[in-house]
């Protein structure tokens, strides 16, 4: 898991990301307004590029992100980075006010962050953990209803540490009932 603060990313992590964008997420990028949301979409969408170019061995521009096939129905809803030559990397991302969240798997993989109270409440860290397990294993099965009657799924559920007031978790398929993990 990766994590990175929104408002420590400056002008260098903009254009970085930027330069990882394939044409049509430049699209995107060159329609926004300068500012806050164009660097965010850069650094975020950039970023996402730049780790599964790490995790894959080649350069940004020749990574394709695919909606791959879901280990548990067989349906096409499972986010996927691949490169030729390469295992494909299954990812997902979060992002909670400054905080963003990104988990690379290989397998299907889900990540989530919640902001803790600052009230100071005893229940507010349990409350913020769960939140952040729920999204993880939501976008654990991402785009789809997949798992019925009969499916039983084996998962890794992680709590990571981050730090300036948040929590982030990250759910990772293991394998599920008559499917190789």
């Amino acid at each position: 898991m990766w994590t990175l603060l929104l408002s420590e990313q400056g002008p260098a992590a903009e254009a970085a990301g930027a330069d990882a964008l394939t044409a049509a997420e430049h699209g995107v990028y060159d329609g926004l307004e300068p500012g806050a949301a164009r660097r965010r979409f850069a650094v975020v969408r950039g970023g996402l590029r730049l780790l599964a170019a790490a995790r894959l061995g080649c350069p940004p521009g020749r990574i394709a992100v695919l909606d791959g096939t879901c280990p548990l129905c067989a349906r096409l809803h499972d986010s996927v980075a691949a490169a030729e030559g390469a295992e494909p990397v299954h990812f997902s991302w979060d992002r909670c006010g400054d905080l963003v969240v990104y988990a690379l798997s290989g397998t299907t993989v889900g990540a989530g962050a919640s902001l803790l109270a600052e009230d100071g409440a005893p229940d507010a860290a349990p409350a913020a953990r769960r939140t952040a397990r729920r999204t993880a294993g939501g976008r654990a099965v991402m785009r789809g209803g997949c798992v019925g009657p009969g499916i039983i799924v084996d998962r890794a559920v992680d709590m990571v540490a981050v730090p300036h007031g948040y929590t982030a978790a990250v759910v990772r398929h293991t394998g599920a009932a008559g499917q190789p993990a």
